[in-house]
């Protein structure tokens, strides 16, 4: 299904692709609007007051999710217009319902393009969000439930953020005080390893693996996890494994903690 054939089905048929980039997004879109009252437009202007504008923000550089829908308002100022809210069964998905292109990100998208943005997910809603939010990567700490929640409620904030870069990463047993050291390199980076944990507690490491064997789920509940560094995804996955060996070296997990190797 295609950004085109969901517009179609409520006969919006004049439109244009607003895309902010998934490193800008906060500082202009929330779920509520724009968050500047004004509009400078220097291309696809509008050509009647029923033009309407698809806004989306950015997740990586070729997903987005549809936020809502606007038209524009002319003001005394050149190519500067207000800009209103209308209404649209799609906002039934606002924030939740994630486009994918493969042609990647661009701020600006005509009429013709919506047959690009094909729908990748929808997100679940956060009725019930305990987990505070995303502030930066040193600040993050997250109990087992609290990892857990961001992963199955795909937390826009953290995946955004997680999902773009490369890092080592620790795990603490609380149970124990115990410590693993890993890595993450693979597709969706941090995020991507981190939901392997979420969804199996072990994430198919030997020493947690045989903890999760002899003492189960319940056992993981007092497990958390911290972000030791941030790697810039230009690395290749021999320099970050190697950078992995140094903080195990570091904090001697091999010898008193969770890593077999």
């Amino acid at each position: 299904m295609t950004l085109e054939q969901l517009l179609n089905l409520e006969n919006v048929t004049k439109y244009s692709i607003l895309w902010y980039g998934y490193s800008e997004a906060d500082k202009f879109v929330s779920e509520d609007g724009l968050l500047t009252e004004t509009l400078k437009m220097s291309s696809l202007k509008p050509k009647t007051k029923d033009d309407v504008y698809i806004i989306m923000s950015g997740i990586t550089k070729f997903k987005c999710r549809y936020m809502f829908a606007i038209t524009l308002i002319e003001t005394e100022e050149a190519d500067v217009y207000r800009w209103k809210r209308i209404p649209l069964k799609l906002d039934e998905y606002s924030g939740r319902l994630v486009f994918y292109r493969q042609y990647g990100f661009s701020f600006y998208n005509k009429l013709t393009s919506g047959n690009d943005f094909i729908v990748d997910e929808i997100w679940g809603k956060q009725d019930i969000r305990t987990v505070e939010e995303f502030i930066d990567y040193d600040n993050v700490e997250l109990s087992f439930s609290a990892l857990k929640e961001v992963i199955d409620g795909r937390y826009p904030d953290y995946y955004k953020a997680l999902s773009v870069v490369k890092g080592i990463y620790m795990i603490i047993d609380g149970n124990t005080g115990k410590q693993y050291i890993g890595s993450a390199y693979g597709e969706d980076g941090i995020w991507g390893r981190w939901a392997s944990y979420a969804q199996t507690c072990h994430g198919d490491n030997y020493e947690l693996k045989k903890l999760y064997d002899e003492r189960g789920e319940e056992y993981f509940h007092k497990f958390k996890y911290i972000i030791l560094q941030i790697i810039l995804t230009k690395k290749s996955d021999k320099e970050i494994i190697e950078m992995e060996a140094k903080y195990k070296n570091r904090f001697l997990t091999r010898e008193f903690g969770l890593n077999a190797n």
